[in-house]
């Protein structure tokens, strides 16, 4: 008979990534532990902390000390820490101005950043026409075939481009995305110059999508602001009015960020 003081176990927990977040969890009550320290305060063995503590520092998740052998949070906590206190702020001060652009405008607004190579929708506030492109926060999408990720590429060093089409590819989603290396590039200067980017149907045939940067403190570019609608309301001359629009509300989110000024070129690093 099952003893009912007991609490039930959970059948869709994992055994293997709860223990490695309890192990995760010991660093907010002291800086550093050693591999004995957190086998006694867990009550787990050395054999299976070791592994936990050798997974977590190869992901960049832990830092040896290799003279005392304990461990402390590593840079891809910090890293995580400081993108989701920017991110929170971001994604609620761009609200209102998100609201004004949809109702403007009548299409689908959002605000998204760059993070490992991926356009991240960070806010999004859906327009008012029937037939309308659904955004939604956590949405994912391939930098090179969107117009958030193209912002944002276009200001990155060609380092860190290059090395991102090394690790990642340039997949084709349309006939129109971008595929070629030089391609893509020479489309990144021209966002640069102009100071925005425009999806043409190259994530999806029938949508297109344009935005601008959104710029930080610093004054660099540190998120996009877009508006997507079919192709059948995006000709020419309603683009050219688009654009006004979505660069004056990317410059408005970025005064409330606090950022000094908005210059192109300046910003891409060397």
């Amino acid at each position: 008979m099952r003893n009912t003081d007991q609490p039930a176990r959970d059948p869709y927990l994992l055994g293997s990534l709860r223990k490695g977040l309890e192990v995760i969890d010991c660093f907010t009550r002291q800086e550093s532990w050693s591999l004995a320290e957190l086998a006694g305060a867990l009550a787990q063995s050395k054999p299976t902390i070791f592994r936990i503590l050798h997974t977590l520092e190869a992901f960049g998740y832990l830092d040896k000390d290799p003279t005392t052998g304990r461990y402390t949070l590593g840079l891809r906590f910090h890293t995580l820490g400081s993108v989701a206190v920017k991110h929170a702020q971001l994604r609620w001060q761009a609200l209102p101005p998100l609201q004004d652009l949809a109702r403007a405008t009548g299409e689908t607004v959002h605000v998204g950043i760059l993070y490992d190579g991926e356009a991240i929708c960070v806010q999004a506030v859906d327009g008012t026409r029937l037939v309308r492109m659904h955004a939604f926060v956590g949405k994912r999408t391939p930098a090179h075939a969107s117009a958030l990720g193209k912002v944002l590429l276009a200001h990155m060093p060609d380092a860190e481009i290059d090395a991102l089409i090394a690790n990642r590819g340039l997949a084709r989603f349309t006939p129109h995305t971008l595929t070629d290396p030089a391609a893509l590039r020479e489309e990144l200067h021209r966002v640069r110059s102009q100071g925005w980017a425009l999806d043409n149907e190259e994530m999806e045939i029938g949508l297109r999508c344009l935005g601008a940067p959104i710029t930080d403190h610093s004054g660099r570019p540190c998120a996009c602001v877009a508006v997507s609608a079919p192709v059948s309301r995006m000709d020419p001359d309603r683009m050219a009015a688009l654009v006004s629009e979505v660069k004056a509300t990317a410059m408005r989110i970025s005064r409330m960020l606090g950022s000094p000024t908005m210059v192109g070129a300046a910003f891409r690093a060397a």
